[in-house]
């Protein structure tokens, strides 16, 4: 599967990552208390288990988006190597993010539909937050994951090093 690129550079795709963190941990603080807290009962054990079964699909499926990137030609500019390199993080960046967040997503709508208050929130939100964080924050992990599959065939894409240099 061919990566999609953004023109982007690391300061955005740090900025981008934190931007989503903090908005996506108020919104569902705002949520849960909107919904009641934890005056309602909590959640059956199924429920909790399928919430918590979501979390660790997206936590999977987030994990693995590495690997769909084309590795970059190892003869090009270093520069424009490089920039596309940050341009394909950032696409895989957004693909964590929907990953991650979708669980969240479903936990709010059963907090709606159902009379658990927020409850589902506490319980998906959690460990979802967890996961949201160490997929799509650009750590050294991330860029060298991503960076190994980029320059599998020879290219120096010099993507950890545009992380750490910002």
């Amino acid at each position: 599967m061919p990566s999609v690129e953004y023109d982007a550079t690391p300061r955005e795709v740090r900025s981008f990552a934190l931007l989503q963190i903090v908005l996506t941990g108020v919104f569902l603080v705002l949520l849960f208390f909107m919904l009641g807290a934890t005056d309602q009962p909590f959640p059956p054990i199924w429920l909790t288990v399928v919430l918590l079964a979501l979390v660790a699909a997206g936590a999977f499926l987030a994990e693995r988006v590495w690997l769909s990137a084309s590795p970059l030609p190892a003869a090009g500019d270093p520069a424009d190597t490089q920039r596309e390199a940050v341009g394909i993080f950032a696409a895989q960046t957004v693909r964590k993010l929907i990953y991650a967040e979708t669980p969240l997503l479903v936990a709010v709508v059963v907090s709606f539909v159902t009379d658990h208050g927020g409850w589902p929130i506490v319980v998906a939100g959690f460990p979802g937050m967890l996961v949201l964080t160490w997929e799509v924050w650009p750590s050294p992990r991330n860029t060298s994951l991503s960076a190994a599959m980029l320059d599998s065939q020879g290219a120096e894409s010099r993507l950890v090093e545009s992380f750490l240099e910002v």
